[in-house]
């Protein structure tokens, strides 16, 4: 039996912890299917799943990513299994928003731990205490990166470490709260009190993105939301940063599949 707690809900997101009872006996269903697209966290214990003709493990600091459509098995390892799991369900148009519609290249349902994992898991923590529920949307978001073409199970420079985290949430918040805002990677950098050099390679290695790139991702995200909500192609361009229309455009077509001009209406 699963214990499913309500930890926060939107309209784009639901977050939702897993657990369960005390001393209760679990029996594992025999076959589940996945109905949102979700990035969930293992915060302690231990569990496998069996999807097509793979066995996956998962312990704690995994990450387990679902997406609509897969038949699973879960399996637990003891009678009464103690694991517990932090789940974030996303909206289809906040998936739309943030990967385009093209099937996410994220084939592997699991994640192992790394830096990245890591540091968006202490995100959504912060956030959380926080209760802030723009703050929890902003950093739920984030984890959309678990599902990216840029997907943190990538190789990681192992000399940097979470120390740096909140320097590098700061940076974050400052592109978050204003992506269209002009900023260099000097200016990121000498907020945050490092060196440009040391800067990029630290952001780099616990979102899993260059800061180009997220700050590209996150242009994009809110170009994508605008167009969803009537904005021409100029306006969409010029009010997530974008100096060049055809930059854009172009940009936009790579990371979405398909033009603005297209978009959300166009297949």
């Amino acid at each position: 039996m699963n214990r499913i707690t309500a930890v926060f809900q939107s309209e784009s997101v639901t977050i939702e912890r897993f657990d369960h009872p005390r001393h209760y006996v679990q029996c594992d269903h025999d076959l589940e299917a996945t109905r949102d697209v979700a990035v969930t966290f293992v915060e302690r214990g231990r569990f496998s799943i069996h999807e097509g003709k793979e066995f996956w493990h998962f312990q704690h600091r995994d990450v387990l990513v679902s997406v609509p459509g897969k038949f699973r098995h879960y399996r637990h390892f003891e009678e009464c299994p103690d694991d517990v799991c932090l789940s974030i369900s996303f909206a289809p148009d906040v998936v739309e928003d943030g990967l385009g519609r093209a099937p996410s290249p994220q084939t592997d349902p699991r994640i192992a731990a790394c830096l990245a994992t890591d540091f968006a898991r202490f995100l959504i923590g912060v956030a959380l205490s926080s209760s802030d529920p723009l703050a929890i949307e902003e950093k739920a978001f984030h984890c959309i990166l678990a599902l990216s073409v840029d997907s943190w199970d990538r190789p990681r420079d192992n000399t940097a470490n979470l120390a740096h985290a909140q320097q590098i949430r700061r940076a974050i918040e400052k592109m978050t709260a204003n992506p269209a805002e002009a900023c260099s990677l000097s200016s990121l950098a000498r907020e945050t009190g490092m060196s440009a050099f040391h800067f990029a390679r630290i952001f780099s290695a616990l979102v899993g993105l260059s800061p180009h790139q997220y700050l590209l991702q996150l242009r994009i995200r809110r170009a994508a939301a605008m167009l969803r909500e009537g904005a021409s192609v100029m306006q969409a361009a010029v009010g997530s940063g974008f100096e060049n229309v055809a930059h854009f455009s172009r940009t936009f077509q790579r990371r979405m599949g398909m033009s603005p001009s297209r978009y959300p209406s166009g297949r």
